[in-house]
């Protein structure tokens, strides 16, 4: 897996075409995924409830994401588990949601691409 392709928002055959309508991971748009891939066919939309599976994905991003923010937020001088450091944490995952979003799907199909192709 191209972890550059990825980011890029590539499709996980031929590292062409693009998988979401919006080339940028981190617009805030609604997300609308391509049927199949513009340059090599490839389809997206391997079987109904394909894409179940990204949302164990987006969690372990969120729970990442909160630790991460967590840690940084004790770093920093703010050391109690209070309800600031849970704001924040919780600001940040509702911020990344379509980031999130994106993201998961997109580690979902190149794993499973990848997996079934190798």
């Amino acid at each position: 897996m191209s972890l550059i392709h990825l980011m890029q928002n590539k499709c996980p055959k031929c590292q062409q075409g693009q998988v979401f309508s919006t080339t940028n991971l981190f617009s805030f748009r609604p997300a609308k995924m391509q049927e199949e891939c513009s340059h090599c066919r490839q389809n997206f939309s391997k079987e109904p409830g394909f894409y179940w599976g990204a949302m164990y994905v987006s969690y372990g991003l969120a729970t990442l994401e909160m630790a991460l923010t967590y840690v940084f937020l004790i770093l920093i001088g703010i050391d109690a588990f209070d309800f600031l450091n849970l704001g924040v944490c919780i600001a940040l995952v509702l911020v990344l949601f379509p980031f999130n979003f994106r993201l998961a799907r997109l580690i979902w199909l190149y794993l499973f691409t990848n997996l079934i192709e190798s």
